[in-house]
């Protein structure tokens, strides 16, 4: 089995699933690339992490869901943060004193920008995935 990788899956209003290619979705990240549909709305995107097997899906362990907001040029909107350093658990983890402050911005950065998906979704996921296999 080789490397981990992502998949970036958008989730459209109309429930339509579409796959993003991941260097795509990186150049939209990064601000080298803008989408104008997307101006003023904010995604839904599900992150597919594989191990992969012959540079082919062979098992999903984990399927995220994030929330990223756009501006009216179709750009992200940069200042949002889309994930927590997780690093920062594993070392509060082995001392006694609890950042409570750490906890009140990952349970804000949980709330406004991330979804769990449902069991249809990540179905839906799932299927994709095989399908490109």
């Amino acid at each position: 089995m080789s490397g981990l990788t992502v998949y970036v899956f958008h989730f459209a209003d109309v429930g339509d699933v579409k796959r993003i290619p991941y260097a795509k979705w990186d150049r939209i990240l990064t601000g080298n690339e803008n989408i104008e549909k997307f101006s003023g709305c904010s995604i839904y995107i599900a992150y597919a992490y594989l191990m992969l097997e012959n540079k082919k899906p062979d098992y999903c362990p984990r399927i995220d869901g994030a929330i990223y907001c756009f501006d009216d040029n179709g750009r992200v909107i940069s200042d949002s943060p889309h994930y927590f350093d997780l690093l920062q658990d594993l070392d509060e983890t082995t001392g006694d004193v609890i950042n409570l402050q750490h906890h009140k911005n990952k349970m804000m950065v949980q709330q406004k920008y991330h979804w769990k998906l449902n069991t249809q979704q990540i179905q839906l996921v799932i299927e994709l995935i095989w399908k490109y296999k």
